[in-house]
């Protein structure tokens, strides 16, 4: 599992048809504890996430059970939406920083 932020939508009309009424995001993985990842990561959601929100994400078998179909061709999907992020006794001041950062406000919801 990961925590990331949704940065985008993917649109596809043509595709696999195990594929079809998914949504995709883009989501930009959140290292707590390092610097911020550069990569992307492409995924199915279900829940009803929007752009600037923080989510956990699942890969794998676990996207596929969260998304509800072992057989579909994913690799990841959103199985939450996050609310607030709590860190407790921790040495690291990065680490306390983002915590801090996704505790406060609304999770980008408007």
């Amino acid at each position: 599992m990961f925590l990331g932020k949704v940065v985008g939508t993917v649109w596809s009309t043509k595709k696999s048809p195990d594929l079809e009424g998914v949504r995709f995001l883009l989501v930009h993985p959140i290292e707590l504890d390092k610097e911020p990842t550069r990569s992307i990561v492409v995924v199915a959601d279900r829940l009803g996430a929007g752009i600037g929100e923080v989510v956990m994400c699942a890969y794998g078998k676990a996207a596929r059970t969260a998304i509800g179909d072992q057989d579909m061709a994913i690799e990841a999907a959103v199985i939450g939406i996050v609310d607030r992020v709590d860190v407790q006794d921790t040495p690291s001041d990065d680490l306390r920083a983002t915590a801090q950062e996704l505790r406060t406000g609304d999770n980008g919801r408007p």
